[in-house]
């Protein structure tokens, strides 16, 4: 199975409270099969343009290809871990959950698997933690007209308008 990975958002704390605010879209790849969402909820105070390469996870059981190949009108739990980096060399731990009906119970299946050499920017103080109802891409990964998403023009404008890391709560590297 292959997984590509391109998440934007940013969420900020609101003035004189702890409440973060936050918005983000999501758009992911699985064997070609296009994905995309938006939330509401980042999980984490920062500001993330995320493009992972296409990671080959391996082979996974029948029920978990049908479930991850066919995520039109799903629910998906993400946890994306990255780590702080700008336009280059980005790592990002990454599991994706459905949850599903098996012998009259709510089950899990999750695919997790770590993307490196991904561009953009990242500078958020915690692991992005949000569930995002997926929505069917038009166009699948093999009809696009390029292996990168996101221009490199628009990367290094996102990492120059990318807030300093103490202004996130992120740690600086």
């Amino acid at each position: 199975m292959k997984v590509k990975v391109v998440l934007g958002g940013e969420a900020v704390n609101i003035p004189q409270t702890d409440i973060g605010l936050g918005v983000a879209f999501i758009r992911v790849w699985v064997d070609g099969n296009g994905f995309t969402s938006a939330s509401n909820d980042l999980g984490s105070l920062g500001y993330i343009l995320l493009e992972t390469p296409e990671v080959d996870i391996g082979s996974v059981d029948a029920k978990r290809e049908r479930v991850f190949t066919s995520l039109h009108g799903t629910v998906v739990h993400w946890n994306i871990k990255p780590n702080i980096f700008f336009k280059d060399g980005g790592i990002a731990n990454i599991t994706m959950a459905v949850p599903v009906q098996q012998d009259g119970r709510l089950v899990e299946k999750k695919i997790q698997f770590v993307a490196t050499n991904c561009s953009g920017v990242a500078v958020v103080s915690n692991a992005l933690d949000f569930s995002c109802e997926m929505l069917q891409e038009p166009k699948t990964l093999a009809e696009l007209d390029s292996d990168q998403i996101v221009p490199d023009d628009v990367i290094v404008a996102a990492a120059d308008a990318a807030p300093p890391a103490a202004a996130t709560g992120a740690a600086a590297v």
